[in-house]
Parts: C-alpha cells; sequence; structure tokens
C-alpha cells in the first residue's frame, strides 16, 4: 500500500475518532441537565473509577512488553519498583503537601499534553515544556472557571488560599508557552498541526468546564480526551489491532491491579463517606499516587 494512502486512512482515523470524542462530550454534557448534582456526582465518580482507572491499571504489562523480559523475576521488580513510586508519593503528600500537589499538578499536566500531543514525534528540546504547558492550560482552564470550588479543596489539603487572579495569571502564561513553542516549530518547519481545530478543542473544553460542575467537567475531559484515547493507543500497541476480542484481552489483564486499587478506595470512602470536602482531598491523594508510576511508564514507551 503506498505510503500515501496509508497516511491519508490515518488521518481520517483521527478525524473520525476526533469527532466520536466532541459527540461524546456534548452527550455527557447535554444529559447531566436530566440529573441533580448528587446523581451527576455519582456518574462522574463511576467514569473515573471505570475507564479513568482502567486506562492506568496495564502499566506492569506494558512495561514487559516495552523490554521485552518474560521472567517473573523480572515482573516481581517492576512490580517491587511501581508500589516504591506509589508509597513515596504517600509519603511525598504526608510531609509536604503543597509542593506534592504542586508536583501532581504539573506531572499530571505533562502527561495530558504527551497523550495528546505524542503521537506527532516531535524531535526538540522544547517538547516537555510544550506538553507541560498544554497540559496546564487544561488545568488552570478548570481552575479558574470553577474558582470556588477548587480553591477550598487546595486550601484544605496545602493550607494555601488561593485568588482568582492567580489561576488567571497562570492560565495566560501557560497559553502563552504552549502557543509560543507552537510557532517557534512552525518557523523552524517542525510542527504541521491544524492549531484552528486546536484552539476549537480548547473552545469546547471552556464550554464543558463553565457549564458543568467541577467534578463532572474533569470527568468529561479526563474521561473523553485523556483515558478512551490512552486505553486505544495501549491496546494498539500491546496487541497490534483495537477490537472486541483485544479490549477484553486488556480488561482481563488489568482487572487485579483495578480490583487492588477500587478495594483501597473503598476503604477510604467507609472512613470518609460523610465528609464530602475531606474524601475529594483524600481522593486527589489516591489519583496522584496511581498516577505518578503511571506517567514514568508511558514516558518510557512513547520515546521507546
Amino acid at each position: 500500500m503506498p505510503i500515501f494512502t496509508i497516511l491519508e486512512k490515518k488521518q481520517q482515523n483521527i478525524n473520525t475518532f476526533s469527532s466520536f470524542m466532541i459527540v461524546t462530550t456534548f452527550f455527557f454534557l447535554w444529559i447531566s441537565v436530566f440529573f441533580d448534582v448528587k446523581a451527576e456526582a455519582i456518574l462522574a465518580y463511576f467514569l473515573i473509577f471505570t475507564f479513568g482507572i482502567f486506562h492506568g491499571s496495564n502499566d506492569l504489562k506494558l512495561i514487559q512488553k516495552s523490554t521485552s523480559y518474560t521472567k517473573s523475576s523480572f515482573f516481581l521488580r517492576a512490580l517491587g519498583s511501581y508500589l516504591a513510586v506509589i508509597a513515596l508519593t504517600v509519603l511525598f503528600f504526608s510531609f509536604v503537601p503543597s509542593l506534592a500537589l504542586l508536583f501532581f499538578v504539573v506531572a499530571s499536566s505533562y502527561h495530558f499534553g504527551e497523550q495528546h500531543w505524542a503521537s506527532l514525534k516531535i524531535k526538540s528540546v522544547l517538547v516537555t515544556a510544550f506538553y507541560t504547558f498544554y497540559g496546564m492550560v487544561i488545568f488552570f482552564l478548570l481552575f479558574y472557571v470553577n474558582e470556588q470550588e477548587v480553591t477550598p479543596i487546595i486550601e484544605k489539603i496545602t493550607g494555601v488560599l488561593m485568588i482568582e487572579e492567580y489561576y488567571l495569571y497562570i492560565l495566560i502564561g501557560s497559553f502563552a508557552g504552549f502557543i509560543g513553542i507552537y510557532l517557534w516549530w512552525v518557523y523552524k518547519k517542525q510542527i504541521q498541526v491544524n492549531i484552528i481545530k486546536e484552539l476549537f478543542f480548547l473552545l469546547v473544553f471552556f464550554i464543558v468546564f463553565k457549564t458543568a460542575s467541577l467534578l463532572w467537567a474533569f470527568s468529561i475531559y479526563f474521561v473523553v480526551w485523556h483515558s478512551i484515547p490512552s486505553l486505544k493507543d495501549q491496546i494498539q500497541y500491546l496487541y497490534g489491532s483495537v477490537n472486541k476480542a483485544t479490549f477484553l484481552e486488556y480488561l482481563k489483564t488489568s482487572f487485579l491491579y483495578w480490583i487492588i486499587s477500587m478495594a483501597g478506595l473503598a476503604v477510604l470512602y467507609y472512613f470518609f463517606q460523610d465528609n464530602e470536602g475531606l474524601f475529594l482531598s483524600i481522593m486527589i491523594y489516591f489519583l496522584a499516587a496511581i498516577t505518578f508510576p503511571h506517567v514514568l511508564v508511558m514516558t518510557r514507551l512513547n520515546r521507546t
């Protein structure tokens, strides 16, 4: 098959998938008008704890695939390293919560940007900054339009009271960094991207973040625009194609880790269910603990 035909087919698949994400986004936004806040929160948690957690539940299999090692001793070493990163994350939040939260936001920003842009395979010393700036635009757009919900959570975790202007300044700075690097790459002929389409996506995110509650808005972005594309890429990498059979195989190999994660969260919910604000803080700790090792794994895969 000629290379141009392959590239054209790949671009058609990308456009189809982007259309699917936009339609799904507005569908989730539309159905929320039929739910009260409590029902909306339950649906948001369901999406996060299924698709959201599942997309990071097969990291050991990905490590094994990327290194071509099959020995059980390697699996045990990888598992030990993975658990060590989680334990260090918990200690990090326990002793220096302000710095830990900052690191979590920056690392997650990089991870969101990497997932969105890594398929371009850009070779530049500015790639890390580009990914991070893009992800921070997402985070601080969400924080800025939901400032009244976000600020109490940050204060509960860190003891620091943020003001609305801080979110806006970081948002503007991140957007300037993202656009600045993009324009530099255009000048150097290192990137070919429809920036109008990307800005349209950001407009879609703004509409979602402005319309929905904080939790529902985050779950829509996290699941539809990050977790599902990541699942698709991981299945393609592990099994060579994305279909019902490979999806079920992915679920089978990640199910144990998912069950362990859910059991840990269930224990936390049992103790903190009467304090929603505190439980949200605990959930952030939980997401951070499983995010850091996942970011390391996905960064390694994208570089290799």
